[in-house]
């Protein structure tokens, strides 16, 4: 994709984090986006720092971006869509709004636009991200690779259908906080063996980053194959997972996620 303009509509962490993998990846340099936000003080300070384009408002944005990323609060989206909807025409619309739907967002963007609906997760910040990605059938094709590559600069892409966004939000966006508290119980479990602050710390994020890297890296095998490979019999390993399997910790992940799914049918 050669780098169109992009424009993103708000300027918070999560859009900054994309814009900033946009200009490593050198898909869009930051001399390529523009900017709109409340925060004037705040988006003034990554003009200087970034050398974005900082927009006079929301509707020359929208006119000067073949590519639009909304990026305001989900309760901002109606507003904001209400108020660039005149000068859309044939742009790349693309929503990172948690809970605003294709087909809200369909009724400000007129049909000759293209639409798509992401939802990245935290660790887009660190360039780790894993994002859904859905769009209605008639999205054109070129559209859905330039969404889909606009995000690869800040992690993994998945197209799921938007009828799954709350499963999938309840695994990849909710995921993070419980890997989190995982580490964080490791952590308080190793201190309470004698280990410092520091040293465990290192010793549990440096572990989980090396068990997902080893996952990554054999997409066929199953995990439970793997965890065997840790696993001698009668070994230390064993009498941990026993330990895990005798507390369910299968149904907590379970009861968990599917927690986490039905709340976000009801707050959609």
């Amino acid at each position: 994709m050669t780098a169109p303009l992009v424009g993103f509509l708000g300027y918070g962490r999560m859009a900054q984090a994309i814009s900033e993998g946009l200009d490593k990846s050198g898909l869009v340099p930051y001399k390529r986006q523009l900017a709109s936000d409340v925060a004037e003080a705040m988006l003034e300070g990554f003009r200087e720092r970034r050398g974005i384009t900082v927009a006079p408002d929301n509707l020359k944005l929208a006119e000067r971006s073949p590519i639009v990323i909304v990026a305001v609060k989900p309760h901002q989206v109606r507003g904001a869509l209400g108020e660039i909807a005149e000068v859309l025409k044939d742009q790349l619309v693309i929503s990172i709004a948690a809970g605003v739907t294709l087909a809200t967002l369909g009724e400000f963007v007129p049909a000759g636009c293209s639409l798509v609906r992401v939802i990245p997760n935290l660790p887009a910040l660190v360039g780790k991200g894993m994002t859904l990605m859905a769009a209605p059938p008639s999205t054109d094709k070129e559209d859905m690779d330039n969404a889909r590559k606009i995000f690869s600069a800040v992690g993994d892409v998945m197209d799921i259908p938007e009828a799954m966004f709350n499963q999938g939000t309840a695994v990849s966006g909710s995921g993070p906080a419980y890997f989190f508290l995982v580490m964080e119980a490791m952590i308080r479990g190793a201190v309470r063996l004698g280990l410092g602050w520091d040293q465990a710390r290192r010793l549990v994020v440096r572990t989980c980053e090396g068990a997902a890297a080893a996952a990554l890296a054999r997409p066929n095998q199953n995990l439970a194959d793997l965890r065997d490979q840790v696993t001698s019999p009668g070994g230390t390993t064993a009498e941990g997972l026993l330990v895990l399997e005798e507390g369910a910790i299968n149904a907590l992940f379970h009861a968990a996620l599917k927690a986490a799914s039905d709340k976000g049918r009801e707050l959609a």
